[in-house]
């Protein structure tokens, strides 16, 4: 099949019309196509040239003015661990970043700050080691979009692996603070230990320990069920100062001050509401902090309850401004209470909106009986780092390349790879983020301790779905290529084919050396807990639906290092609950229109209010196979705000017309 593609072929740039419901709809300002074709260094010239400015202007707004200097702000957290990054106001006039920093300023002509800063010292150095792991096609088709941009490759090279780089520096950063920050390690439910119900689901009532949380897991699902709605619930949080990092001279302890429990959609703060939050101090344990919680009236009968903690340290950070103390993530327990009638698995951790917390990215493949015609569809909501900047750079590119399988990307100028994308042959491919620590910086980290480089190793996420679509057109071959790939951090990848395949894909470091690798393969027939237990990736087996945290790969990693406990992502990931809370309402929408999806209805539930990050919503799209056609939604936040145009795959590849 992939010999009739081939340079004989015309591409077409038709004129885009789509239609979303029965509104005619037309090209968003920033959304444009691009159609290459050629050798990779030609199918680069081409996209540098078309897009000079336009590259120059997401480097600029989105690298220079907004990544940049957050990373800058994160160097004080990372030097008091990490000694190569420390500087001379530190007292390290000799460290790796000061020497480097001064050498760079002493030959600095322009746009020092950037240059010279922490920041383009640590995504320089990352790209350079990621470089030895990307595939020749691809460095060559950045050396074409440098030299068509007149741009220096460094550039285009950091420009096309700081997303990796970022997500796995921001993992070891917000471990790092979150290590020092109080945590939850236990929650108690007193009158489950008595109320004669098996609370917990493992068959029996009231035996030792039941209703106690000790440690307290993090779960997909609702903690302890049927709990009488009278009585309290016990809450231990503590708080440690660890020998290293920057506040390991500070008082340890949680301030009683900064404790906060919503319940529902209301509110408590303690002392304000000392009574219905109870202090109780242990003398004998000042790092730690007992809380009591009863909500006026006590709980709803035969209801799901949800509370969320936070509270914060005795610390007065002043480094980076403004001066603050450390707080937890926010810390979610659900539970049912008597009369519900549900077992836990039936109770997703999802709490309430909040009008504040934003989704994660989604995605999710239907077929057969869930679709209106049985042929298979794959959607994707993509959502991290708008900045008000990356929806005025988007592309729709499609690849025809001299060998290979011709391909289209939803991407941005400057990038060689796109969030999502397929190709002639039917296979469809998306991803997300998934918090790890499971990843090559934090392995660096162990192998080299205090003297670690904070540098990405592995196949750039995105580059690894070019490759797919670029040489395979199954989802037995993609499944086969990504247990082998060596990935930069932890990935969710969904893939479908016209033939109606797909599976989940959850990606990581495999640190830990398991028997099984890397990547962990969710099919729709894939069940949670044995043959009878509910679906693990889906509602049926005609599709799959995720977001932004693990299903499978629970444990991704579990080892210490020096004074930290390195844990997986459902401890510390700022994702993790409202991953949980995204996937149960896409569940919940794909459950409520089985048997009638198609793309319009793909679509109409990519557009829930729920499911839409009101920030940093990037691009959307409905994937259908076998037709080859694309319905995608990007130039705009939301992105799912603006009309899905109708992009034929099929269409742009047709040979011409004979005259």
């Amino acid at each position: 099949m992939r010999g009739r593609w081939g340079l004989t072929f015309i591409l077409l740039l038709a004129p885009l019309v789509a239609q979303s419901g029965c509104d005619e709809a037309t090209q968003p300002a920033y959304v444009q196509v691009a159609t290459l074709r050629g050798s990779a260094y030609e199918r680069g010239f081409q996209h540098g040239e078309r897009f000079a400015g336009r590259i120059r202007s997401l480097y600029t707004t989105l690298l220079t003015q907004s990544l940049m200097p957050y990373l800058n702000r994160e160097r004080p957290d990372v030097a008091s661990v990490l000694l190569r990054y420390q500087s001379a106001a530190e007292g390290v006039p000799d460290s790796y970043f000061q020497q480097w920093r001064d050498d760079c300023l002493a030959t600095c002509e322009r746009n020092c700050t950037e240059l010279c800063g922490f920041s383009y010292l640590l995504m320089r150095d990352s790209a350079e080691h990621l470089k030895r792991y990307i595939p020749q096609p691809y460095l060559d088709e950045m050396q074409g979009i440098a030299d068509g941009a007149d741009l220096p490759f460094e550039k285009i090279l950091i420009l096309n692996t700081f997303f990796d780089t970022l997500l796995s520096f921001r993992s070891i950063t917000y471990y790092i603070r979150q290590s020092q920050s109080p945590i939850l390690v236990g929650a108690v439910f007193p009158s489950a230990a008595a109320d004669g119900v098996d609370n917990d689901g493992d068959g029996q009532a009231d035996e030792p320990g039941e209703g106690v949380f000790q440690p307290f897991e993090p779960s997909p699902y609702a903690a302890l069920v049927e709990v009488p709605p009278d009585a309290p619930i016990h809450l231990h949080l503590h708080d440690i100062k660890l020998g290293i990092g920057t506040d390991k001279g500070d008082t340890p302890g949680v301030d009683p001050a900064t404790v906060r429990i919503r319940h529902n959609d209301v509110q408590y703060q303690y002392p304000r509401d000392a009574g219905i939050i109870t202090i109780l101090p242990s003398p004998q344990d000042p790092q730690s902090l007992e809380v009591s919680f009863l909500p006026p009236g006590g709980f709803r009968e035969a209801a799901v309850e949800a509370i969320v903690v936070q509270a914060g340290d005795f610390n007065r950070i002043v480094n980076p401004p403004p001066m603050r103390a450390r707080f937890m993530r926010d810390e979610r327990v659900v539970f049912s209470t008597r009369g519900y009638g549900q077992p836990r698995q039936a109770i997703p951790n999802q709490g309430l909106a909040d009008g504040q917390t934003q989704p994660p990215s989604i995605a999710f493949a239907s077929r057969g009986p869930a679709t209106t015609n049985g042929e298979p569809l794959l959607a994707h909501h993509f959502a991290l780092l708008d900045s008000n900047t990356t929806h005025k750079h988007t592309v729709l590119f499609v690849h025809v390349p001299d060998q290979g399988i011709p391909h289209a990307v939803l991407g941005y100028s400057g990038l060689v790879w796109g969030m999502s994308g397929m190709n002639a042959e039917g296979l469809a491919w998306t991803f997300n983020t998934s918090d790890t620590l499971d990843n090559p910086m934090v392995e660096a980290f162990i192998r080299e301790l205090f003297d670690a480089r904070l540098v990405g190793s592995g196949v750039p996420i995105g580059i690894l779905g070019r490759d797919l679509l670029g040489r395979l057109g199954t989802v037995a071959q993609a499944v086969d290529t990504l247990r082998r790939v060596k990935p930069t951090f932890g990935w969710n990848v969904l893939v479908a084919d016209a033939s109606g395949d797909m599976a989940a894909v959850e990606l990581d470091g495999n640190l830990e050396e398991r028997p099984e690798g890397g990547a962990f393969v969710i099919r729709p027939e894939d069940r949670d807990g044995g043959e009878d237990g509910p679906f693990l990736g889906g509602l049926d087996q005609n599709g799959l639906h995720i977001a932004s945290h693990y299903l499978k790969n629970l444990d991704d990693l579990t080892t210490r290092v020096l004074v930290f406990d390195l844990q997986p992502q459902r401890y510390w990931s700022s994702f993790y609950y409202r991953s949980v809370r995204a996937r149960a309402v896409l569940g919940a929408g794909l459950r409520a229109r089985h048997g009638t999806l198609d793309a319009d209805t793909a679509i109409d539930l990519l557009r829930t209010p729920e499911l839409v990050d009101q920030r940093d919503s990037m691009m959307a799209a409905v994937f259908t196979p076998r037709s080859l056609r694309i319905r995608y939604a990007m130039g705009q936040v939301p992105a799912t705000d603006g009309a899905f145009l109708d992009f034929s795959l099929a269409d742009a590849l047709a040979p011409p017309e004979a005259e």
